[in-house]
């Protein structure tokens, strides 16, 4: 039987609910109410997220390293970038390196901005929910 007040299943014949304490009728058939019912054929149990654009995600961290990462959600990880980006600058100003390191991290960084737009966009197509 289940809970008119929770939804759970309770055991045929049981007085009270096991779950939230609810008494149940006694002329509950074993059907579950209509709420908890499958879904009509053709309408979405939850709003598909929407997809994220690759190029956005790549002209954004070609602006500056981390905003395409912001973009896709990972927010951590974005900041992460652009601290990470200001370090690197102020170690090339003062090592023989000089724009070299700052220059590979920013071409590094514009690339996985694009590869992770393209992860999201096929976990999304794939499962509905985003990969982070």
């Amino acid at each position: 039987m289940f809970c008119p007040k929770c939804g759970k299943d309770s055991a045929l014949g049981a007085k009270f609910c096991e779950s939230c304490g609810t008494s149940m009728p006694s002329d509950q058939t074993n059907q579950a109410p209509p709420a908890y019912g499958p879904q009509p054929y053709g309408q979405p149990m939850y709003a598909p997220l929407p997809l994220k654009n690759a190029g956005i995600a790549a002209v954004l961290a070609f602006l500056w390293a981390g905003l395409g990462h912001i973009y896709l959600g990972q927010i951590g990880k974005g900041i992460m970038y652009m601290v990470l980006y200001i370090v690197l600058w102020v170690i090339g100003i003062f090592t023989l390196f000089g724009l070299i390191l700052p220059f590979i991290f920013w071409i590094w960084q514009l690339y996985d901005a694009y590869k992770k737009a393209n992860e999201y966009n096929a976990a999304v197509q794939q499962t509905g929910r985003a990969p982070w």
